[in-house]
């Protein structure tokens, strides 16, 4: 079975990136296969039973999972079901003893990735891990090179940020490939649900069907239906030939409704006959017709309190929220910014043809302090703006400053210094935080030396609690 689900392992891909969660309630077992595998340069993270993996699993950054299939507070049934619930698209290699083997085929049967029976040699073991996290990371290389599209990903490789929340979303895009379920994506402006939305279309199985996008506050009120659902010559003045709507357009395809709570009340009780009966009537004609499109709408609109102050249809909001997609503001997952600003500095310094600029330690700090009220859309404008304007191959915090006076940050009892330093002390505390207090992991994060993060964490006073 492990050579026709394993390609062959390249050593000249680097998997020391990649971490292995191993879930092994037999404390000799577990810390040999972890001895082992850091010896073998990968990183790993470790759990005896299905509560801890839970917990490991929920800080994210888990390529793949080892397991064994009975725990002492549950199966590996319970694990996988845990797993393709909440983390689909981590690979699982499960270990079992020889009475187990049928349940074992039965897991991979259902989506696991392969079993290894007890007692097992250690090398092949180990060679079955390279061949798959190779596999992982050359797709992930795939992924990279196909640029900022945004269109192709690796569930949980990260296209929309490192935080949990945004490697959880990619995981129920991942989930939803194969249905044609609703969906509902909430959050504020900016936050990338056209992001999303795009990924739920070009990661199913619609793929190659049409994908028709419309903003609903950009279309006219006296137009929407028209442009909506279409309309016959003659249906108004100004009808001189037969229009085709959005919905037909997509028809076998996906449409994106966006900002879909500013559809008149009207046009909301057509688009819901659209949703419940799969027909679209263009104005002004007699006949239905017969359609078969998934729906996708967006909001940055409390949708559920619209409805209650009567503005949006409580039947229609129930019809787009089968599944929702919840995306959280950039402030409230810090740990995306500086890995999305890096991604747009080296995004437009290609396009650009500026292939030197990096964003300098204290630009990093400082974009760490600021407030985002504008999310992912805002920092990656004011990185286009700092790669375009910025002198020299580093850009510096002068260069991230807004061009008008009211959105500064900057006071006159704060000086650039002072507001440098206070970045600077938050990027210092965040860093440490992720990588659990490993000075040198958080001085490779921070891109700064072992030494020169000591001084500076001496300098502001930074402690593990």
């Amino acid at each position: 079975m492990s050579e026709l689900l394993d390609p062959g392992y390249n050593p000249e891909i680097d998997i020391s990136d990649l971490c292995v969660l191993i879930i092994e309630d037999d404390g000799i077992m577990r810390l040999s296969l972890e001895d082992r595998l850091r010896l073998e340069g990968i990183s790993v993270r470790v759990a005896c039973d299905v509560a801890g993996a839970h917990l490991q699993l929920e800080k994210g950054n888990v390529d793949m999972i080892v397991s064994d299939i009975r725990l002492p507070d549950g199966s590996g049934a319970d694990l996988f079901h845990i797993i393709s619930h909440h983390y689909p698209g981590i690979p699982v290699i499960l270990m079992t003893a020889f009475g187990e083997v049928a349940d074992a085929v039965a897991l991979v049967k259902a989506g696991a990735l392969d079993y290894l029976t007890k007692p097992f040699d250690l090398q092949e073991f180990i060679e079955k891990i390279q061949r798959n996290l190779s596999r992982i990371q050359d797709q992930n290389l795939s992924a990279d090179s196909l640029g900022m599209d945004g269109k192709t990903f690796r569930p949980g490789s990260g296209v929309l940020g490192k935080s949990a929340s945004m490697r959880r979303i990619e995981r129920l895009v991942a989930r939803l490939a194969t249905v044609d379920s609703s969906v509902l994506i909430t959050g504020e402006s900016g936050v990338g649900k056209e992001v999303v939305a795009s990924l739920l279309h070009h990661n199913s199985r619609r793929v190659d069907r049409p994908y028709i996008k419309v903003n609903c506050a950009a279309l006219p009120q006296n137009l929407i239906e028209s442009e909506l659902f279409g309309h016959e010559k003659g249906a108004f003045s100004g009808a001189t030939q037969r229009h085709i709507g959005r919905f037909e357009r997509a028809n076998t395809g996906s449409i994106f409704l966006d900002e879909i709570a500013e559809i008149p009340a009207e046009t909301q009780i057509k688009l819901l006959r659209v949703l419940q009966e799969q027909v679209v009537d263009r104005v002004g004609g007699t006949e239905s017709i017969p359609l078969n499109v998934r729906i996708i709408a967006a909001t940055q609109v409390e949708l559920d309190e619209a409805v209650k102050d009567g503005r949006f249809r409580s039947d229609l909001y129930w019809r787009l929220n089968v599944i929702n997609v919840h995306i959280p503001p950039l402030r409230d997952r810090q740990e995306d910014i500086l890995y999305l600003a890096r991604m747009f500095v080296d995004h437009h310094a290609s396009e650009m043809r500026l292939h030197n600029k990096k964003l300098s330690a204290e630009a990093e700090a400082t974009l760490l302090s600021m407030p985002f009220p504008g999310n992912v859309r805002e920092l990656r404008n004011i990185l286009e703006r700092a790669v375009a304007l910025s002198d020299g191959p580093r850009i510096v915090p002068h260069d991230l400053m807004p061009l008008d006076e009211d959105r500064s940050e900057l006071t006159a009892s704060q000086t650039l210094k002072d507001s440098v330093e206070s970045a600077e002390r938050t990027a210092i505390n965040h860093a440490l935080i992720q990588c659990d207090w490993a000075i040198g992991h958080a001085a490779d994060e921070l891109g700064i030396s072992r030494k020169s993060l000591w001084e500076k964490m001496k300098r502001y006073g930074i402690e593990k609690e």
